[in-house]
């Protein structure tokens, strides 16, 4: 059997390593149009701190995909497809026939048009080659603005804070991470961020960039101006959908899948950033790693009947930064339309929220970890917690064991 991936960030690589423990015999091929090998990118930030060189991050030698037979063609995207013929051609000249594609072909940063936006100093990091360059760059520097606050781009911020700098976000929306704090988390975590040396404007937007070569003023939309001499622009992500296109998949926002990753193409899978499945949240590294295990299974699998059935978790988000613990799972109800709990001291911050049958539906928790295993088990069983254990979950010391 001929296995064809296209990309190698985490669900490209876990679907080969998925086949591989299926198919002893299988062709595994692997298309990257990154020069590096797969990598944990969730520990970009460290290396734009320094605390990690890129070696740091890469998860495997090449030996180690040699020693399983696994073909990774680096530096060579997947270029062309002819499902008629079954044979693809790699943007290096390279052709080979397949029996089955795995899409995983991830996502762009997006880059919002601004007035200077070519001036030097100005970065969306997606990539290791992204995290290392803007590190070498930003290390004698000592004034940068971060537009948007997602979670990777609140930790690049503290990044750049270990490396000397002070942090100026830009956040348009009323309050930081409004998708995953409610407003007492949000103001919790802002103080808290505020003591690393990261500074938020809110509801406030960049105009245009200045400077003479590299950048040293970012203007912002309401007349005022903050000097700069880096810009992280954190503005989230697009799916890159181009060889989706010209193959005629079916496209809503995202490369449309079934319940075994299986695009409108018999034969042509999706997984990832590109991919998407009703109520998978996309852009997250859990998301993208659970839907590459069951594609990696299903294209590998010999007995059709035994395919397996891909089943999204409830979408968790964790900031981690020192000092700082964020983890957001479900649906933590930040406007407080549903029933739930708070509690808040001056260090920490609790929220759980349940149904309308009081089932766990959801919950935050600001400044400790303690817990978030066991809220995470019950949340992904779907349990029923009782008006008592609801309310008792606000007691600092509850016992999580309870759930």
């Amino acid at each position: 059997m001929n296995i064809v991936i296209a990309g190698f960030g985490v669900a490209g690589a876990t679907a080969a390593e998925e086949a591989r423990k299926l198919d002893s015999k299988a062709y595994i091929t692997i298309f990257s149009k990154e020069k590096d090998l797969f990598y944990y990118r969730p520990r970009l930030p460290e290396v734009v701190s320094g605390d990690l060189s890129p070696d740091k991050v890469i998860a495997h030698p090449k030996s180690w995909y040699d020693e399983r037979r696994i073909e990774v063609r680096l530096g060579e995207s997947l270029a062309e497809v002819n499902p008629a013929e079954k044979i693809v051609r790699g943007s290096m000249g390279s052709r080979q026939t397949y029996d089955a594609i795995l899409l995983a072909i991830g996502a762009e940063s997006n880059r919002p048009p601004f007035p200077g936006d070519k001036l030097g100093g100005i970065y969306a990091v997606r990539s290791l080659h992204d995290a290392w360059s803007l590190y070498f760059y930003a290390k004698d520097k000592k004034r940068a603005v971060l537009i948007g606050g997602g979670i990777l781009g609140l930790e690049m911020g503290c990044a750049l804070t270990k490396l000397g700098l002070s942090v100026v976000v830009l956040e348009r929306a009323k309050r930081i991470l409004p998708r995953q704090t409610t407003p007492a988390s949000a103001e919790l975590l802002r103080k808290k961020m505020s003591a690393l040396g990261v500074e938020f404007l809110l509801e406030t937007e960049a105009a245009r960039f200045e400077g003479s070569g590299g950048l040293e003023n970012v203007v912002l939309k309401n007349g005022g101006d903050l000097p700069a001499e880096a810009a992280l622009i954190s503005a989230g992500v697009t799916p890159n959908l181009g060889l989706a296109k010209v193959l005629g998949l079916k496209i809503d926002r995202a490369i449309v899948v079934d319940e075994y990753m299986e695009t409108s193409l018999p034969g042509v899978y999706a997984a990832g950033d590109c991919a998407q499945f009703p109520g998978a949240a996309g852009g997250l590294w859990t998301t993208s790693r659970e839907q590459a295990l069951t594609a990696g299974f299903n294209i590998a699998t010999k007995k059709p009947a035994e395919r397996k059935i891909y089943v999204p978790k409830p979408p968790s988000s964790t900031l981690k930064v020192a000092g700082i613990d964020l983890v957001a799972a479900g649906n933590i109800d930040p406007d407080g339309l549903m029933r739930g709990v708070e509690a808040a001291n001056e260090t920490t911050y609790r929220k759980v929220v349940v149904d309308a049958a009081g089932r766990l539906a959801g919950f935050t928790v600001v400044g400790e970890s303690r817990g978030v295993k066991e809220l995470n088990a019950a949340l992904t069983a779907g349990k029923i917690l009782a008006a008592q254990t609801l309310e008792a979950l606000t007691a600092p010391d509850f016992d999580f064991a309870r759930l």
